[in-house]
């Protein structure tokens, strides 16, 4: 009798057992929530994004800058039977950018045993400079710069007397020729320097290519001694040269955006 209790309490404790052991222990609840991955990671798995600085802003001086061309002074003692006046201004559009122009008239008035000439026009430029020098200080205004211009002049002109001499028959043939109108037009390519020598004051010179688009006709029978702005009516390209002293009329501070890059990202470990 008691042999058989133990057997039965014996077989009990195993079935508890084994069915113990079939039921699989619940996990344990937890306020944790699993972390979000970034967008941005998703979409560069693997690679650290460089945080973006927000863009900064600092005044630069403006002002529109009037000047005189003294080199045609210089033109006047080399060749004393043209007259030239130039004047320039030039505005800051942005930080490095200018818009400029020039405009100016002249006279010619020339005799000799061979014939009389007389002739008189204006001109204009307009266009661009830029600057390529970079600045340590935002008001430092001394400039190193290249610049485009449209040049367009009229001028009128006349030889109300010439000879022509024939050397083999000593024969001579005077004659006229008439008042004429013309308009020329061209491109300059130029490149030169400002600098600030007195508060608002600036001496500055420039050098340039001026090539002819359309002027006098070349197979006219008296060509222009000068055209007004360009120089010798007979070249369809020539260099020329300025020598200025300008200066600035304050107005104001131009705002200049000046963009952020991005930083260098982190070395992934």
């Amino acid at each position: 009798m008691i042999q058989r209790i133990l057997l039965f309490t014996l077989g009990f404790s195993i079935l508890v057992a084994a069915a113990a052991a079939q039921v699989k222990p619940a996990a344990p609840k937890t306020d944790s929530v699993a972390p979000k991955k970034d967008s941005a990671v998703r979409k560069h798995p693997g690679k650290a994004l460089a945080p973006v600085l927000p863009d900064s802003f600092y005044y630069v001086p403006q002002g529109l800058r009037l000047g005189v061309d003294l080199s045609r002074i210089a033109v006047k003692a080399f060749q004393p039977y043209r007259t030239d006046v130039s004047v320039s201004a030039d505005y800051r559009l942005k930080k490095n950018l200018y818009a400029a122009a020039e405009a100016g008239w002249h006279t010619t008035s020339h005799s000799d045993t061979n014939y009389t000439y007389k002739g008189n026009g204006a001109f204009v430029t307009i266009g661009v400079d830029n600057n390529f020098l970079k600045k340590q200080d935002t008001k430092e205004r001394f400039l190193f710069y290249g610049g485009v211009r449209y040049g367009f002049a009229h001028l009128n002109y006349e030889a109300p007397s010439y000879t022509i001499y024939d050397s083999y028959w000593g024969d001579r043939v005077k004659g006229s020729f008439p008042k004429t109108s013309i308009n020329a037009h061209w491109m300059e390519l130029l490149i030169g320097i400002k600098a600030e020598v007195l508060k608002n004051f600036f001496l500055g010179w420039n050098i340039r290519e001026k090539i002819m688009i359309s002027g006098p006709d070349k197979n006219s029978q008296f060509p222009p001694i000068i055209i007004p702005g360009f120089g010798n009516g007979t070249k369809g390209s020539q260099i020329d040269w300025q020598y200025t002293v300008s200066y600035s009329i304050p107005l104001g501070d131009l705002r200049v955006r000046e963009r952020r890059k991005q930083e260098n990202p982190p070395p992934r470990r």
